[in-house]
């Protein structure tokens, strides 16, 4: 049964509460009666921040918000960035570019695991995204929690990786999304690979999340290359595993806002050739740390 709790909400809004949905045990609560085309209040600020640090991934149905209303959500959690290939063609921090997935796109976005963009040296720390055109059937999203996912490794494993360090590379995205070999090439040049924590340390509610993910982490560091890859695929499985999961059904004007720190997604390509189209706006985050 999903357990329910009432919050009061600033009278500037002129709503008496929200309901705050469980979803799933470890992650994801659905937020009702929160007017997302109001002004953001302070108070709706610190409400939103509060919320997401506690259940990692909130949906919304229904909003009704427009671009810049998503934009001015994206600005609670930070000041918004643009995608590393997007910039690349001129796209600016504060533009807001639909994503087309289905038949209107040559490729499927998302699909493998992964937390968004942490090739970067400062990968983002929240990110909202919005359905404007779903598939009648299919295209959900799935999160998956670093907390719960580093909670349910043995001791031996927590042991071994607690130091350790990884590297993330955007190779699989670039090689999808860049057909240019010039371009190609010279973006690889560019996000040659960073270094992360195995183990980060949530910046916001102080715990430990497990931060390698199988789109982008690619090897570990300082160990033989046999060991590393064994340990490596063992880490990125356990996001694999339901109990660690929310799936989220898109409907047109609904709406997600997860913890890229402590979650990381995957698209579901499961809708043939049904238009997809999704808004995602990404806020800036610090480099992530033990």
């Amino acid at each position: 049964m999903n357990a329910v709790t009432t919050i009061a909400v600033p009278r500037q809004q002129d709503l008496a509460a929200v309901e705050v949905v469980r979803v799933e045990a470890n992650l994801g609560a659905e937020v009702r009666g929160l007017d997302l085309t109001a002004p953001i209040t302070p108070e709706v600020s610190d409400l939103l921040r509060r919320l997401l640090w506690e259940h990692q991934v909130l949906f919304f149905r229904d909003t009704g918000i427009d671009n810049a209303q998503q934009a001015a959500i994206g600005r609670v959690f930070g000041p918004p960035v643009a995608d590393s290939i997007a910039k690349r063609s001129g796209i600016k921090d504060e533009d807001i570019r639909p994503m087309d997935t289905g038949p209107y796109a040559n490729a499927y976005y998302g699909t493998p695991w992964h937390a968004d963009a942490t090739y970067l040296e400062q990968p983002y720390l929240v990110s909202v995204l919005r359905s404007v055109i779903a598939p009648e059937l299919g295209g959900d999203t799935v999160w998956s929690s670093g907390i719960s996912a580093y909670e349910a490794l043995s001791p031996e494993v927590k042991e071994k990786i607690d130091g350790l360090t990884a590297i993330h590379r955007p190779n699989s995205k670039a090689y999808k999304l860049i057909d240019d070999k010039s371009e190609l090439d010279d973006y690889l040049h560019q996000y040659s690979g960073v270094q992360h924590p195995v183990v980060i340390t949530h910046p916001h509610n102080g715990k430990k999340v497990l931060y390698v993910n199988e789109g982008f982490t690619e090897e570990l560091v300082g160990l033989p290359a046999d060991e590393g890859r064994e340990l490596l695929a063992h880490l990125k499985q356990q996001f694999s595993r339901p109990e660690n999961q929310v799936r989220f059904k898109w409907r047109p004007g609904s709406l997600a806002i997860w913890d890229n720190r402590a979650t990381q997604h995957k698209g579901v390509a499961d809708y043939g050739d049904q238009q997809r189209q999704l808004v995602r706006v990404v806020a800036a985050g610090e480099r992530p740390s033990r």
